[in-house]
């Protein structure tokens, strides 16, 4: 497992968390990925809409 920072901005607001995501995936497929992790962290924290993914990068 790797760790990657995940940013996106929701509402003008941007929001930045950490998640580990096997280190196998790459291309389209980590980018899908940090794409479910975004709208797992938007449930979780009760934020609804859409948002931007502005970056992921590995810690």
């Amino acid at each position: 497992m790797e760790y990657h920072r995940i940013s996106f901005i929701h509402n003008d607001t941007e929001y930045s968390f950490t998640k580990a995501i096997n280190e196998n995936i790459t291309g389209y497929a980590l980018i899908s990925a940090c794409r479910a992790e975004v709208v797992i962290y938007m449930k979780e924290h009760n934020l609804k809409g859409r948002y931007i993914l502005t970056g992921m990068a590995k810690v």
